[in-house]
């Protein structure tokens, strides 16, 4: 029967698309091409000639106030080093150095010396005391042009590093058009002694926080839409339940305990509902329950294992693994339980879907011919199968909102750690050292 339905309930606009064509587009997204109306009208004049897809970019020292303190020195320093690395990281950017910090005063720029750098667009950060107050401005200028395009301020702030990542947030916007992910967290379980914890951390593995420490194993964690809480798996007795911890109110509520498993959690974008997966006779279902009000609904039915579900952008669909055809793969299915189709047709163990919020791409865990696991990505037709990780096992991969990066669980050092990589498998890089840390979830952008 799936055979017969995924040719028929796939849209046209899929069956006609090529991987070619598909990756083509997602490379495309890669260029900004949304300027801010009057502020931006060299980012055009670059990105029309066509020549390269991340814009050339210097970051300049601090200028600092004379007789600063060398806290307030060191202060800047690690300021400009987490813009720099956030920028970097973006792949929107192409990070150019300079054999020295030239002057970057304002009306005594050495633009020609800074263009041996090979950057088009050149930024200035200050640090200001004003009434014994720190301020931060930076200041962008088009090289080319030797004109300034936009002067960022920055008043009172407590927290050093989130200011850095909200500076760097601020200029990705204003030169690309596109929403930064510098200001987004990632939550996870951790291993401590018996029991798995709830932590959260910022998107580059600084500020670990853990949220709980009363026992017991705390599995799946997943963000709601708007960052106000994560919801996860624990064990009340032999009963696997589901639960919600609030972060504001610092405490769980139940979601789900319904006899057997309640497991797997995942939000739609629109924040209507929460899918997860139930036991249900003899066989593990999906249900979506209503975050406001109004009984739980069940989306597929059977005597197959039906788990991890991932909502598509629209919030409409939702990818999960499923062992109806014998072995675990990868499906997709209308949130009404219609026009249902496998997505995944090698490999025997396909799980954990992550649906990209650009839409075009799906993420997803796959055992390989050594019996290892890896992260894969494909489309949503399936129609393309893509290896990213190749030590050690890899498992659990999660998004990031814009779509360009993810993070996922590796145990490639010999124990498993929160690791993250760009959407293509390049630039993997651990975040945490804990000795045991497991389902990462990326939170969506705060503010």
């Amino acid at each position: 029967m799936l055979k017969g339905q995924r040719g028929k309930k796939r849209s046209k606009a899929i069956r006609r698309t090529s991987i070619g064509l598909r990756l083509l587009l997602f490379l495309f997204l890669l260029t900004p091409l949304r300027a801010q109306k009057g502020s931006l009208e060299v980012w055009a004049k670059i990105t029309s000639q066509a020549t390269q897809r991340q814009l050339p970019i210097v970051l300049a020292e601090f200028n600092l106030p004379k007789g600063g303190s060398p806290s307030l020195k060191e202060m800047a320093k690690n300021i400009r080093n987490v813009v720099e690395n956030d920028l970097d990281f973006s792949l929107y950017f192409r990070i150019c150095s300079s054999e020295e910090n030239y002057n970057t005063e304002e009306g005594k720029i050495e633009f020609n010396k800074w263009r041996q750098s090979g950057a088009k667009i050149l930024i200035c950060p200050d640090l200001l005391l004003k009434r014994g107050l720190i301020n931060i401005r930076i200041r962008v200028y088009d090289m080319e042009m030797q004109k300034k395009l936009k002067e960022l301020n920055y008043g009172y702030f407590s927290d050093w590093r989130w200011l850095a990542h909200t500076i760097s947030d601020d200029l990705i916007k204003l030169l690309t058009g596109e929403e930064g992910i510098c200001r987004t967290k990632i939550a996870f379980s951790y291993k401590k002694g018996s029991a798995k914890e709830l932590a959260i951390m910022d998107y580059d593995g600084a500020n670990l926080i853990t949220l709980t420490s009363d026992g017991g194993l705390k599995l799946y964690p997943e963000w709601s839409p708007n960052n106000e809480e994560i919801a996860y798996s624990s064990y009340s007795g032999t009963n696997l339940n589901l639960y919600a911890y609030n972060l504001k109110m610092r405490r769980s509520r139940l979601i789900s305990a319904s006899s057997g498993l309640n497991t797997t959690p995942a939000y739609s974008p629109d924040g209507k509902y929460l899918a997860c997966a139930i036991t249900a006779e003899r066989s593990l279902d999906l249900y979506l329950i209503p975050t406001s009000s109004g009984q739980k609904s069940r989306i597929t039915s059977g005597h197959s294992i039906d788990i991890s579900p991932s909502f598509s952008p629209s919030s409409r669909q939702i990818a999960f693994c499923s062992d109806r055809g014998g072995t675990p793969q990868i499906y997709i299915i209308d949130i009404d339980g219609t026009n249902l189709y496998r997505v995944t047709t090698s490999g025997s163990y396909n799980t954990s879907p992550s649906w990209s919020p650009k839409g075009d791409l799906i993420a997803y865990a796959g055992r390989t011919e050594d019996g290892r696991n890896q992260i894969f990505i494909t489309d949503v037709s399936g129609s393309f199968s893509r290896q990213l990780t190749f030590e050690g096992n890899n498992e659990e991969p999660s998004f990031s909102p814009d779509g360009l990066h993810i993070v996922f669980a590796s145990n490639r050092t010999g124990s498993w750690e929160v690791w993250v990589m760009h959407w293509d498998g390049s630039g993997q890089k651990q975040l945490t050292n804990l000795g045991g840390a497991f389902s990462p979830s990326w939170s969506k952008r705060f503010r």
